[in-house]
């Protein structure tokens, strides 16, 4: 049996479970919807407040292939693949140990390339998350 920290067992896995954001999810749920997303979002707070849930909530809504157009499905590949850490276009960063500018340059070195499995590639660290669709998909 693998061992997992509360934060991930427990993690919301759609907007609709996200307590005490629900400015941020209405806001972004909204732009999913009217399909007016920006090209960077920056989440930022104390520790435990979301900041990390809200990113890869965001990132399986952008990337889903099943589910309405503001709630991710949870049940296909790329919703999946997120939750699990396994997609590739998303990047999880520890913004504590990757202040440097070496680090900021691999960042932006890594934002030049196009998706790998989904429509859009996502880096998102314990302060905030880009986002950057595929050539083929209009802004």
């Amino acid at each position: 049996m693998s061992y997992h920290a509360l934060a991930r067992k427990y993690r919301p896995s759609t907007f609709a479970e996200m307590v005490g954001q629900e400015h941020v999810t209405r806001t972004l749920r909204a732009a999913l919807r009217h399909d007016r997303l920006s090209h960077a979002y920056l989440f930022s707070g104390p520790r435990g407040c979301g900041k990390t849930s809200v990113a890869r909530l965001l990132a399986k809504a952008i990337n889903c292939a099943v589910g309405e157009k503001d709630e991710p499905c949870g049940t296909c590949d790329s919703c999946k693949g997120i939750a699990g850490g396994t997609w590739l276009d998303v990047l999880e960063i520890d913004a504590a140990s990757h202040t440097g500018v070496d680090n900021i340059r691999e960042l932006r070195d890594l934002a030049q390339y196009t998706p790998a499995q989904g429509r859009t590639a996502s880096s998102s660290s314990t302060r905030s998350t880009c986002s950057r669709r595929a050539p083929s998909t209009p802004c």
